[in-house]
Parts: structure tokens; sequence; C-alpha cells
């Protein structure tokens, strides 16, 4: 047999075997590709979600290919997955770089003495992290700049965004709870107080009720009691709506021993208690305040004192996704209005938010924005709408620090304790969502084989509870992250 002739069938049988390689690869990927579809589709026909609808979508980062798909272009409730939408613009348009400051200001002259001759304006900048510790800092530099004494009031100045504290849609019923926070341009721990009690000296006394931090904006109208020793603590604490009264009862053993808060409690007009509690602080630095903490502007020709710069965008992102913080999500949105057009309202960030995903885009048809944390019933997006922003932003300049500040399964945020032991865990980086009867989870994970994988799971109108809901969503991310090549 000549040269010619064997190399002739040499190639012919390397042809051949390569053909049978790929045809096997394509028989191993269609069996794959069927295996995962039943594997979802038998997670999805759980008995606990009858009667709910699931909105799925799985797409690969590296070919664009669906692997799963339900109902994904269904509007949806999203929950806190809403707050995707708000860090991806967020990053885009402000930029890694981007802090809040918070200033003080002297309204008058100040004299040689440290006597500020008129009054002193704390401004806020929308920093949704402000702490009493920032406040703190702030009181010792004045001490250390002179400032001795002022002789007016302290303004506290939140004009930087609008004065409508709540969300379109949220649940009234949830309003004095530390996730329904008022959103204000002067924030201060949340915007929320930690409520402390404790027993008497004895049973039938009154129980004592602190504050942390200290605060005058308070007030208690109503306290528990104390009850006799190895009795049921059934304390309550509310707050009415539109003002900050206190009511608390129910009874508390005497000698209990109090190491925690009872509750966390919202206050309402936030940028007062911001003042009260720096009010408090200046007098720690034995700087006086002779006249009221009361609401208003800066003066034009007001001299700064001083000011808190915040932690960079990217830190406030990891505080914002990983616990999944509202009050946050709403600042950033309003900052968005304020910095872009602006108007530093809801309405605004809107605008910005809808220009920045038209762009990208993604198909705006199937979503709707009540606010930018999901506690509103009123937000609607679509499984592809979540699945289109995630591939942009995989893709984004800023990818890193956006992926970054997600939970990640059995590690952190509000993963921390889902999918251990599977190969999801340390993988999956995802937002997760809850309001009653709406469970979500969209991100990002990582094949066995390698594949980076892009995903989207809504769940609305189920009647179990929601671990069940996120048993689900549990399963479904391990499937695949245990594929083995690309489907």
């Amino acid at each position: 047999m000549g040269f010619r002739r064997r190399s002739i069938i040499a190639g012919y049988v390397l042809r051949s075997a390569a053909l049978w390689i790929a045809v096997l690869v394509c028989v191993s990927s269609w069996a794959q590709a069927g295996k995962l579809q039943q594997q979802i589709d038998q997670f999805l026909a759980d008995p606990n979600l009858k009667h709910g609808v699931q909105a799925v979508l799985v797409k690969s980062l590296r070919t664009g290919k669906t692997l799963y798909e339900r109902c994904a272009d269904v509007a949806m409730i999203p929950a806190s997955n809403m707050k995707l939408l708000v860090s991806a613009v967020a990053l885009d348009r402000l930029g890694p770089e981007f802090v809040y400051t918070t200033k003080v200001f002297a309204c008058a002259p100040v004299s040689s003495q440290g006597v500020v001759e008129g009054s002193i304006a704390l401004v806020g900048g929308g920093d949704p992290v402000l702490e009493t510790k920032d406040l703190a800092e702030i009181a010792k530099e004045m001490k250390v700049k002179g400032i001795k004494k002022v002789a007016g009031d302290l303004i506290v100045d939140d004009s930087f965004f609008d004065d409508h504290r709540l969300g379109t849609g949220w649940t009234w019923d949830d309003l004095c709870y530390y996730y329904s926070a008022e959103v204000s341009a002067l924030n201060l721990n949340r915007n929320v107080v930690s409520v402390w009690i404790y027993p008497g000296k004895k049973p039938g006394d009154p129980a004592l009720v602190r504050f942390e931090p200290a605060t005058s904006c308070l007030r208690v109208e109503s306290i528990p009691i104390t009850g006799e020793a190895n009795s049921e603590k059934t304390v309550w604490v509310d707050r009415v709506l539109g003002t900050n009264v206190i009511r608390a009862g129910g009874s508390i053993p005497v000698g209990t021993k109090v190491s925690a808060p009872e509750t966390l409690v919202t206050v309402h007009e936030p940028a007062l208690y911001a003042g009260d509690v720096f009010k408090n602080e200046l007098h720690k630095q034995g700087i006086s305040v002779k006249g009221e903490v009361r609401q208003g502007r800066v003066s034009s020709g007001a001299t700064l004192l001083c000011e808190h710069i915040s932690p960079p965008l990217p830190k406030i992102l990891q505080l914002l996704n990983k616990p999944s913080d509202n009050l946050i999500a709403e600042a950033l949105l309003k900052t968005l209005g304020a910095r872009v057009k602006g108007n530093g309202s809801v309405e605004s960030g809107r605008q910005v938010e809808i220009e920045f995903l038209t762009q990208r885009g993604v198909d705006m048809s199937g979503i709707y924005i009540a606010d930018g944390s999901g506690l509103s019933r009123l937000n609607c997006v679509t499984a592809r709408s979540l699945v289109e922003l995630l591939s942009c932003m995989y893709q984004h300049p800023h990818a890193h620090a956006f992926i970054d500040s997600l939970p990640i399964a059995g590690v952190d945020g509000t993963l921390k304790n889902r999918m251990k032991g599977t190969s999801a865990e340390g993988n999956v980086r995802a937002k997760t969502g809850y309001l009653s009867r709406v469970s979500s989870l969209s991100g990002y994970l990582t094949t066995k084989s390698g594949e980076p994988l892009v995903f989207s799971i809504l769940m609305n109108n189920h009647l179990c509870s929601n671990t069940s809901a996120i048993t689900v969503q549990n399963n479904i991310c391990a499937a695949l992250a245990d594929l083995c090549a690309e489907p």
C-alpha cells in the first residue's frame, strides 16, 4: 500500500473518530440538558408550591445559551431582588469612588472665645450608613477647632432629598419595624433606636425602658410591669404611626438578666433624631447648644466647620446586598435622582434606572419600579429582565464591585446558612428576596466544568412557608453547580 493511500486512510479514520467524538459529546450534552430539565421540573413540582407561580431562567454567560426556562416573561413581584437594579445603576452612574458627605456649618460668625454667635447646621447628603460614632467624631473635631458654645439653634437640613419618607405601597403595619425605616437625606443608625427593657426591683413595679442611643425624640406612653420570678415574659413594643410615641406592655419577670435590646423601633422624622443625638454628642465634648433642634436649611454664606465622609460605594453596596438593607437601597435610589436629575425623589431615581436599563437593551415591558428596596408589592420584574441585567453587569467595568456585594452561599449575608455541603456552597453569589408569599434568588454560579451561569428564580403566590420555597431554590442551584459539562 502506497504512502499516499495510507495517509488518505489514516486521515479518514481520524476524521471519522473526530466525528464520532463530536456525536458522543452532542449526545452527552443533550442527555445532560434533558436531565437538567427533568431535575428542575421535578423540584418545581414540589406540592408545597402548588397554586403558586414560578419564573425561572438559566443561561450560560459564556455562550448565551438558555439551559432552562419557565415563565421567564411573566411579570413577578421580586421582593429584595429589586436591589439588584439600584446597585447596578448606582455603580454605573455614580462610580466606585463615590462617597457621601455629612457637613456641619456655622450660620453665624465664630468669636475668638469659640462661640458660634448664632445657629449651626447639620446638613445631610443622603448617607444611609451614618452612625452615632461618626457624629461623635464630628463633635470631637469641633472641640479641637475651639468651638465651645452655640448661641443659636441646631438646624438639621435634609433638603437634598424630598420629604416623602415612605415608599409607595409599603405595608402600614410594618412601619415600626427596622426594615421599614423612614428615608431622609440625614439618616442615623439606619433610622432605628434600640429599645431596652429592664425589670423593676419587685413584682408589680413598672419596668424600665431605655433607648440606645439616648434621645429625647421618643416619648414613652405606656410601659410593661415587673412580673413574678419565673413567670412568662410577655413584653411587646410598638410605635404609634406618624409619631415618636412608644407604647410597650406585658410583663418581664423580676430578676431577668437583660443582655440584648428587646427590639429595634423606627423613628419618625429621622433628621430630628440625628440632630438630637448630635446635640448630645456635642454636650459630651463640653460644647453647649443654647437653642433647640429644628428642621431648616443652611443659610447662604455659612462657614463649613467639619464634615464626615462615608465609605466608598462598593463598601456601601456590600452593606446593602449582603444583609439586604432596605434603607440603603431607598437612599441610593433618591441619590441617583439627586445626582443625575437634580431632584432627590423616587420618581427621578426611577427615571435614571429606566434610562440605564433601556440603554442596555433590557426589555422594560415587564418592569415596574415602585421603590429601591423591593418592599413594595407594586414592583414588577421578569426573570428574563433580571438575567439580562446580571449578564450586563458581568461584563461591566465595575463587575468586580457588583458581584462582590452579593451574598455567597454558605459563607455570608442572607445566604450564610444556605446550600452548605453542596457544590453550590462558596460558589453561588446571588441576591435573595422575601415578602409574604414571595421568594426570589438571582445571581451567578460556576458549574463543575467551569461554565459560568446566570440565573433568576422568582416565586410568587405560594401558600407554603418561605423555608419550603428556598429549599427548592437551593436544590436548583446545587443541580446547576453539579453540571460536569456544558449542556
